[in-house]
């Protein structure tokens, strides 16, 4: 027979129903229910809850959290999640796009005091565990603290009698203080929330807190401020903007964990941006969308940096590849991919700084505010169907001039030039999300953008490798030149047919 105060053994999980409880009223007597009640002695955790002065993380809905043993955690809403060690004055790779250089410090105190009971069943298996749970927490200083008390029920799914008892006796007792159990729901109100995922396995009772921890609800937008009525210019783009603001807030960690693609990610959010801003003039205020094209063209020119060394590293390898048999050592590319290598980790670091600059928190944070106020243009109450057709037709026939000038001269400037306006009518088009007149040829625009683009990363890697002296580097350059030739032609037979 299990000891009273042993914790199972057993992967039990997350609970499966919790109640909140406001008053003090104690659990219910659980013995007639089962053979063995263990005791586990009260836990008590002590936290604290960081954020700006002016409550910036709670305005996103983000707890970051440092236990008492120095740990971190950041929940976004969807539970905890272990952050690197780190001291209390550096930066949070994670929370950098919302802190934006905003000192953190400690704005809440926290305590969760948990009791639990492990329930026995006749033949001395453990069949289910029960904790209360209270979470007593305050500003620094405050003479008051907030409580938040919950009752939590985990069992190993089986329908045993003695699960089916205790469930009768705590619902009994807990009814006269909430008219709710949440089974495999989350419940939250105003101030604190309980939830239970019955689908997700995990330790159990014993090992961690049973319910999620009491959160703020994000901070929102002042009573003052109103956005553009449904259905006009204004708000088709200023709901755009806010659907790549939350990219760019997603990417901008990923970035500065050297995720892969997470570059490309984020220098393409930053694009998609500034042409739906341009496609779309007239729905907004001119100058202030001029200021955010601005201040992300910087940044993105940056990004554009790390991200072309980092290409050339690829179209290099794949044209070393492609190379004829025996004309290309393999000591003489890897040579030159690690120069290629050291070069791409330079421009890197070079972009990782401006992720710190002031330079980038100053685009977001003109982005945020033209999100916010939507200072609107001349166009701003039109109805959006007619606004987004009008304009996309203008693009269509920026697109066309384009196209007619490439298939007249044929230096590498105007091709660019041609990628960018297909790039830009394709961003514009799918901002949209298929409801106009243009949708069916997303596909040719996305072929010619590629076409072009691979053509431009060859005939970029050839001029690099021009700057060498081996003859590695001239193998590779002539390899490199026929690869753009063909993809440029390919380009260009794609532009004559849009």
């Amino acid at each position: 027979m299990p000891q009273r105060d042993d914790p199972h053994d057993d992967d039990f999980p997350a609970p499966r129903l919790t109640w909140r409880v406001p008053d003090a009223r104690r659990l219910p007597t659980l013995e007639p229910y089962a053979d063995v009640v263990g005791r586990v002695p009260h836990v008590i955790v002590r936290e604290t809850v960081w954020d700006t002065s002016d409550g910036v993380l709670a305005a996103a809905g983000i707890d970051l959290v440092r236990s008492e043993d120095g740990a971190w955690t950041i929940d976004r809403g969807d539970g905890p999640e272990h952050l690197a060690d780190r001291t209390a004055d550096a930066a949070v790779p994670e929370l950098a796009v919302y802190l934006r250089g905003r000192p953190l410090t400690v704005v809440r105190r926290r305590d969760t005091t948990t009791a639990l009971l492990v329930l026995h069943s006749r033949d001395g298996r453990v069949r289910a565990e029960v904790a209360d749970v209270r979470v007593d927490e305050g500003a620094p200083g405050e003479p008051v603290l907030r409580v938040g008390r919950w009752w939590a029920l985990a069992d190993v799914g089986s329908e045993h009698a003695l699960v089916r008892g205790v469930e009768r006796a705590m619902r009994d007792a807990a009814e006269d203080s909430t008219d709710v159990a949440c089974t495999d729901v989350a419940c939250t109100d105003t101030d604190t929330a309980s939830t239970a995922e019955g689908d997700e396995r995990g330790a159990g009772l014993s090992e961690q807190p049973p319910v999620s921890l009491p959160r703020r609800a994000p901070v929102r937008r002042p009573a003052g401020v109103r956005r553009p009525r449904s259905g006009t210019a204004a708000r088709f783009v200023v709901d755009a903007l806010a659907t790549l603001r939350a990219d760019v807030v997603r990417i901008d960690p990923l970035v500065r964990r050297g995720e892969p693609d997470a570059l490309h990610a984020l220098r393409g959010s930053l694009r998609r941006i500034r042409s739906v801003l341009a496609v779309y003039r007239g729905a907004l205020d001119r100058d202030a969308t001029e200021v955010v094209r601005r201040s992300l063209g910087h940044v993105g020119r940056a990004a554009g940096v790390a991200r072309d060394a980092e290409v050339l590293v690829g179209t290099v390898r794949s044209l070393a590849d492609r190379a004829p048999i025996g004309l290309v050592g393999d000591a003489a590319s890897a040579a030159l991919l690690a120069r290629l290598a050291t070069a791409h980790r330079e421009a890197a670091t070079g972009f990782d700084e401006v992720l710190r600059s002031a330079e980038w928190f100053d685009a977001l944070d003109a982005l945020d505010s033209l999100i916010a106020d939507a200072p609107p243009g001349p166009r701003a109450g039109d109805p959006v169907r007619p606004f987004v057709e009008r304009r996309l037709h203008r693009e269509r026939r920026r697109v066309r001039r384009v196209r007619d000038t490439a298939a007249r001269a044929g230096d590498l400037e105007v091709l660019h030039d041609a990628r960018k306006a297909a790039r830009r009518l394709r961003y514009g088009v799918e901002a949209v999300g298929g409801s106009v007149a243009g949708h069916q040829h997303l596909g040719r625009l996305r072929k010619v953008q590629s076409a072009l683009g691979d053509g431009l990363d060859a005939a970029h890697a050839v001029t690099a490798l021009q700057l060498g002296t081996d003859f590695t580097a001239g193998v590779l350059a002539t390899v490199g030149r026929q690869r753009a030739d063909r993809r440029f032609r390919r380009g260009r037979e794609l532009l004559a047919r849009l």
